[in-house]
């Protein structure tokens, strides 16, 4: 018999891809319906019917950290969000809802919870966002990315199962000589790859140009940069060297042959980025974003410092030296590299969206 699962995740993509992993598992594990439920204004408007699943939205926005006067809205959006997303699980009347965090997630599966409906919540990061807080105490199960993210659900021990990020299957199926050929990069010259997400990272970008001239007379290097649509013209303009050995595009739309032709990575440290550096066991340079709700990014990237897996630096006071030594240690030091390779695999679980189905599929047994 058909199943109805109702999806609910957005904002960003680290939200709504892991969402699509998910239904795509579900989709080779029997008959379902899904619906997914996104913010009115959110990206996952743009993303999610591209895959061909229906998408109802309602109207909720988060809640800014600092003084905002459209915080002032937030109590009457709310409400009108809850009282949407009741009409939508009552309409639909899923058997089980799924939710991939922010904000959106919180009304659509409050109301399902409280209709009866079994809740699983998939947590990206290492330190839990404020909506998978708040439902944890209504989920049935609790999906965690990371092992270390357990301790902030210590009273919910009997719900959790760690099965690590989604991430799109073709990760890790393009050899690196591919990748190189795809990307119009030399095969044998050691590769920089630079991105701070699809939208660029305004910081990583004005450290890197004033970085990387020295990088280029230093080692037989070549350089692939995403710099961001919106910054791309910038970044051409102010990277003053014009050697032909870097690459800057305002978006890469084939990340798999840019990770596969990479050596060093230089990136943010989102939760989607890291399971994709272990799904590709790529040595890097994390620069956590610091403004990142409950500085979530610093506690992704520590933990994998800690590990072995990657260098960390933190935007303080000089730290554009701190990113230079640590790309030239990276770099010079091809062991070192190798280390922190074989130290991500440990973080890898390639199974993630499909042990977040089989959790799905034992919901849906108990009822």
């Amino acid at each position: 018999m058909e199943k109805r699962i109702l999806i609910a995740g957005g904002g960003t993509g680290g939200h709504v891809y892991p969402a699509l992993a998910t239904i795509e598992a579900l989709k080779r594990k029997g008959d379902f319906r899904f619906l997914y439920v996104g913010g009115k204004n959110g990206i996952e408007t743009r993303i999610v019917p591209r895959y061909g699943v229906p998408l109802e939205t309602i109207l909720i926005s988060g809640f800014a950290r600092s003084f905002n006067l459209k915080n002032l809205l937030f109590p009457a959006k709310l409400l009108i969000g809850l009282y949407q997303s009741r009409k939508i699980v009552k309409r639909f009347a899923p058997h089980a809802a799924v939710g991939t965090g922010g904000y959106v997630s919180g009304p659509a599966l409050y109301a399902a919870a409280k209709m009866g409906v079994p809740v699983l919540i998939q947590e990206q990061d290492v330190y839990p966002g404020v909506t998978t807080r708040l439902l944890a105490k209504y989920a049935r199960r609790i999906c965690l990315s990371f092992e270390a993210a357990r301790r902030y659900f210590s009273q919910y021990a009997d719900k959790l199962v760690v099965t690590g990020n989604p991430v799109r299957e073709t990760l890790g199926g393009v050899t690196r000589q591919a990748g190189r050929e795809k990307m119009g990069l030399e095969p044998d010259k050691i590769t920089l790859l630079i991105f701070g997400g699809s939208q660029g990272a305004r910081s990583i970008n004005n450290a890197m140009s004033g970085i990387l001239p020295e990088l280029l007379k230093k080692y037989p290097m070549q350089v692939i940069w995403q710099a961001g649509e919106s910054q791309f013209q910038t970044v051409v303009k102010g990277f003053q060297s014009a050697d032909e050995r870097v690459r800057i595009l305002p978006y890469i739309q084939e990340m798999e042959a840019a990770y596969a032709a990479a050596d060093v990575v230089v990136c943010r440290a989102g939760a989607i980025t890291l399971a994709e550096l272990a799904a590709v066991a790529r040595p890097a340079v994390l620069v956590p974003y610091p403004f990142a709700a409950g500085n979530h990014q610093e506690h992704n990237s520590r933990m994998v410092a800690e590990a072995g897996a990657a260098l960390m630096v933190t935007e303080k006071t000089g730290w554009e030296k701190e990113l230079q030594q640590a790309l030239e240690t990276l770099l010079s030091d091809e062991s070192l590299r190798q280390r922190q390779s074989a130290a991500w695999k440990t973080l890898a679980r390639p199974r993630a969206a499909e042990q977040i189905g089989e959790e799905i599929l034992k919901l849906l047994e108990k009822q």
